[in-house]
């Protein structure tokens, strides 16, 4: 995966899927001519940038339902977006229903899933919030989707968007099984108390994919990670305070993970990683912090969004280098 300004420099049957982080949303999803989804999540040119995704070998592109993908026997990129409505609840179900027929049609298996949610803090037209709302439809469709459904939840991002509903991308495996794991420091989110919602958010903290050679070849997909303690959202209204927290969250995420595979990883091993900043006065000294952290060897995107839950200031994601 490459980050760039620009559209990618390779044949078209060479690109599993494009992200374009844009300004506006004029195609939410398109499959010529290649897999893609627009995100309104830039808010202004100097933010946007193309998340691009290429294989090596000849992908095979489609539509099922209200789904886009590309895919070359190895690895399955897949979109969709979901219109603006009063309610999102069984269009998420649906949409997430399609998914998992999907991957498991092709013999695939979900390890990051990317949802981003236009308003994601305001009410619905029933008075829920619309992150809530969301949650509810992909947990319905989640649990139906194997006997053991939380074991197999891949690592996810649920944040804002600037404009449009929702839209979602993801990546799967088929002859890599990825391994899911938690935060020792957090409560898994799947078990959250009701406080958060009638239905908890489905997700793993982090994914590993490995490779031919075993985990410790492989990439570690880091879900979005904020100022969460237990099930609570600490240092509120400090922006400093919930900057460190998050790295403490990261760290003890890496440092738990290395001691289960057996490999030693830090935040310098990040390849790349995406901030979400919910407010724009706030982008250049979370950028400024996050850049010392992981350093010039990481690649970072900065996007201006709201987040899941209204109190939190800061989310981060990235792609970590095993080793």
């Amino acid at each position: 995966m490459t980050y760039s300004p620009h559209a990618p420099a390779v044949p078209p049957e060479r690109v599993l899927g494009v992200v374009r982080h844009a300004v506006v949303t004029e195609e939410p999803v398109s499959a010529d001519p290649w897999p893609s989804a627009t995100v309104h999540t830039a808010a202004s040119p100097d933010q946007a940038f193309h998340e691009i995704w290429t294989s090596t070998r000849t992908v095979n592109s489609g539509r099922y339902r209200n789904l886009i993908y590309g895919h070359d026997g190895e690895t399955l990129f897949c979109a969709a977006e979901i219109p603006d409505a009063e309610r999102f609840r069984d269009a998420v179900r649906q949409t997430y229903d399609a998914l998992v027929e999907l991957v498991q049609g092709l013999g695939y298996r979900l390890f990051r899933v990317w949802n981003h949610i236009a308003n994601i803090n305001a009410d619905n037209a029933d008075g829920l919030e619309r992150y809530r709302d969301f949650c509810k439809g992909r947990a319905e469709a989640l649990e139906h989707a194997t006997r053991d459904w939380i074991a197999d939840l891949p690592a996810a991002s649920g944040v804002g968007a600037l404009g449009g509903g929702v839209v979602m991308y993801c990546l799967a495996s088929r002859t890599r099984t990825p391994v899911h794991f938690e935060n020792p420091r957090q409560i898994p989110a799947y078990h959250y108390p009701r406080q958060y919602g009638p239905r908890s958010p489905t997700f793993a903290r982090a994914s590993l994919l490995p490779c031919d050679t075993g985990t410790a070849d492989g990439l570690l997909y880091v879900s979005g990670t904020a100022s969460v303690v237990g099930h609570e959202t600490v240092c509120v209204g400090d922006l400093k305070g919930q900057c460190r927290t998050t790295v403490e969250n990261l760290d003890h995420l890496l440092k738990h993970v290395g001691e289960q595979t057996n490999t030693s990883i830090g935040l310098a091993d990040f390849r790349f990683a995406k901030l979400y900043v919910r407010h724009a006065a706030d982008v250049p000294f979370v950028a400024e912090e996050f850049r010392r952290t992981f350093g010039s060897d990481t690649a970072l995107q900065v996007l201006g969004v709201d987040i899941c839950r209204s109190d939190l200031l800061v989310e981060v994601e990235g792609v970590v280098t095993m080793a």
